[in-house]
């Protein structure tokens, strides 16, 4: 449903990893720039993140299982932006503008599992009132 917040999070946070795969810079080496196609565990987790996300766009009538898999893509993100920073320190390199999309991503899971919180409990005081 397009109407929430928190699909528009999602989708946001979906676009954003797709992006920082292909197109954004990770890090750079000894001048070479590369991205996230240049290691497969940053490659795969932001497909894993971007699979997860746009997952739970879908899931938008279980309201428990939208927040689980929010939440696993969280842990996801943080996974991708600690091998992202293991990467850079332990070659020596420098970071580029596509080490920061996994934190902008954990923070629009965040808002979104908020979202997602308030729909639940909207849905709780609806069914008292029956």
């Amino acid at each position: 449903m397009i109407q929430r917040i928190q699909t528009l999070y999602l989708f946001v946070a979906a676009i954003l990893s797709a992006l920082s795969a292909f197109v954004l810079p990770m890090y750079s080496l000894d001048e070479i720039t590369l991205e996230a196609t240049a290691n497969a565990a940053t490659f795969g987790g932001f497909g894993g993140s971007m699979a997860f996300f746009s997952g739970a766009i879908l899931l938008y009538r279980n309201l428990k299982l939208q927040l689980l898999i929010v939440r696993l893509s969280m842990v996801l993100s943080l996974l991708v932006l600690g091998a992202l920073i293991w990467i850079i320190q332990g070659n020596g390199g420098s970071a580029a503008l596509g080490v920061v999309i996994p934190f902008v991503n954990i923070v629009l899971a965040f808002m979104a599992s908020k979202g997602i919180q308030k729909d639940e409990a909207k849905l709780r005081s609806l069914d008292r009132l029956r």
